[in-house]
């Protein structure tokens, strides 16, 4: 229906008005009125405000202009075209569905829609509801519940994730195979392809006027920290901005910047002062997507990772860890060290000592005999296949060979990395808060260190296990799960999400991965070690919209067979053409009974 249209059933009462207003004729005196009565009786009905008499072109008239009307307005009536076939009702609760284009958010209009959709299924009809975000879910299968339906569509909340094309694609097609004749009908601002299977798209993207905040970083420079921060513009004019920064919640500056249609725009940060531990860049400018306006990062001092190298003489060790910027290198003898004290990561090539230190990792190279675990003989040319392990990340097979390693007893409190015939060549665990990692082979026995995945092995180590290095998570999108490496010692920790809630992440050390990272913002790390608390930070920003969408066009791009969109029409059928049809007739039949009017 287009309502505008009905504005012409003024018509109408405008018609009406015609045939009761009185008609101005001249007067003429005349000998006699029996001629004259068709005439008088026609003078009588212009009376006016007189009751209308029956007149066939007034009621012909009058049917006219309402048919005109409601052919105008779109007229339509429900063909009753729903099938009780399944249905798969899909609707995307993502980051970019917060967008207030459509009021409130495009969210509850798709919600909103989606009830009414579901309301006008035949009865008996089953329905499946799926929220597709970051992990999307099933919340009703297969149900003919009125109630049920529409409570499970209500239960959608708003997340500030983005959508995963990948894993939606395989859990509609899942149910798909489950129910062959469903209908996929999908609410959402991005269309979706679900293999070669046929989707009815409501689309709810309605305009492109809003910047973000894509990337926010900075830099230490000797006048202080300089920041970055991009802004980004979807909309098709060039806008200009109002944006601030801030350092631990307290205004720093502000700049009115021009960001260019459909591009980019980079804003630099100068004289930041080098005590702020976190930052906070925020679009003032009101645009129809809030949440992307927000962008945090965290200022990490220049305090390096200190690192102890306790070695016979190992040329490849000492060289790869003194290219390494960042962190502070010390090498020594066993025979020179008379305390394991005062560093962040403790490496050790063919020595354990007997009490292990209390405030750092230790990583173990072709370890000897020892109090800790059994180490015995060699075992030659061990295979050294595949591993997910974090050491290895960035690489897709370890690849390096191995002469002869070490045959040991694995201890209860470790788990095997990499093994062979039984015997673990690599494995790590914790021994009283303290990470230990051993490599049961001599480097000098092995062709890892001519090789380009061992500076990247040594880097992943690092950032693994030396814990002042272990606190600096960065990268982090709403939704993702963090991994903690605690500083040893550590006997309890707790997190600060932004709106202010404790969440207990250990005892157990190590503690499982914190997954309550739906919130944008800074979040605060505490450890307690029994003698003093010490405090971190992380932030979590969103996704980029942009991004996301390009990744969803390449997972299109590289699939096999595409499905088909078809634009989401309620099933009615329009009566514009019949209508007008029905007008002219009227009309036809109007100009008819005027011409062959006759006068008793």
């Amino acid at each position: 229906m287009t309502p505008l249209g009905l504005i012409g059933l003024i018509a109408v009462p405008l018609i009406i008005i015609l045939y009761i207003m009185k008609q101005k004729r001249e007067k003429f005196v005349v000998s006699s009125h029996i001629l004259w009565q068709e005439v008088l009786r026609d003078m009588q009905a212009a009376t006016p405000w007189q009751k209308l008499r029956k007149n066939l072109l007034l009621f012909l008239q009058l049917l006219c202009a309402v048919l005109i009307v409601l052919a105008l307005s779109g007229f339509a009536l429900k063909s009753g075209g729903h099938t009780s076939q399944p249905v798969i009702i899909v609707i995307d609760s993502s980051l970019s569905m917060s967008s207030t284009d459509i009021k409130p958010t495009r969210l509850d209009a798709a919600k909103k829609d989606a009830q009414k959709y579901a309301g006008e299924l035949p009865q008996r009809t089953p329905v499946t509801v799926v929220n597709l975000n970051r992990e999307p879910e099933v919340l009703l299968y297969g149900s003919d519940s009125v109630n049920e339906i529409r409570a499970s569509i209500e239960s959608i909340e708003q997340t500030k994730t983005y959508t995963d094309v990948r894993r939606a694609e395989e859990l509609l097609l899942s149910l798909k195979n489950r129910q062959p004749e469903a209908l996929i009908v999908l609410f959402s601002d991005m269309p979706l392809r679900v293999g070669n299977e046929q989707i009815r798209f409501s689309n709810y993207k309605k305009q492109n006027d809003n910047i973000a905040v894509v990337r926010f970083t900075h830099a230490f420079r000797e006048d202080g920290i300089t920041a970055m921060s991009i802004l980004r513009n979807q909309g098709d004019s060039d806008s200009e901005v109002s944006l601030s920064l801030y350092g631990d919640g307290s205004f720093i500056d502000s700049q009115l910047v021009t960001v260019p249609k459909n591009g980019t725009r980079t804003v630099w940060w100068s004289n930041v002062p080098s005590s702020v531990k976190t930052l906070h860049c925020v679009i003032d400018t009101e645009d129809i997507l809030e949440a992307d306006n927000h962008a945090y990062d965290t200022v990490y001092g220049g305090k390096p990772v200190r690192v102890l190298l306790v070695t016979e003489g190992n040329y490849f060790l000492e060289k790869v860890f003194s290219v390494i910027e960042g962190i502070e290198f010390t090498r020594t003898l066993p025979d020179e060290l008379t305390e394991y004290k005062g560093y962040d990561l403790y490496v050790l090539d063919g020595v354990v000592p007997g009490k292990l230190p209390g405030d750092g990792n230790i990583v173990v190279f072709n370890p000897a005999a020892n109090d800790h675990f059994a180490v015995g003989g060699w075992m030659d040319t061990p295979v050294i296949g595949p591993s997910e392990h974090v050491i290895f990340k960035h690489l897709d097979n370890p690849g390096f060979s191995v002469g002869r390693t070490r045959i040991i007893e694995k201890p209860d409190w470790a788990e095997t990395i990499i093994e062979y015939n039984g015997n673990p060549v690599i494995f790590e665990g914790l021994i009283n808060s303290t990470r230990i990692l051993v490599f049961g082979f001599n480097i000098y026995e092995t062709d890892l260190p001519i090789r380009t995945e061992f500076p990247i092995i040594i880097s992943n180590i690092l950032s693994e296990y030396a814990p002042a290095s272990g606190t600096r998570i960065s990268g982090v999108v709403t939704g993702e799960p963090v991994r903690f490496m605690l500083q040893p010692g550590t006997i309890m920790a707790n997190v600060i999400t932004p709106d202010g809630r404790n969440i207990e992440i250990a005892p157990p050390v190590p503690p499982q991965p914190f997954v309550q990272t739906e919130e944008p913002g800074v979040y605060k790390i505490l450890q307690d070690n029994s003698i003093n608390v010490d405090e971190s930070f992380f932030v979590v920003n969103l996704p980029d919209e942009i991004q996301m969408e390009n990744v969803e066009h390449a997972v299109r791009e590289t699939g096999g067979e595409e499905g088909t969109i078809i634009p989401f029409k309620e099933n009615v059928k329009l009566f514009s053409l019949p209508l007008l049809c029905a007008a002219l007739l009227i009309l036809v039949l109007e100009w008819w009974c005027y011409a062959n009017r006759r006068y008793a």
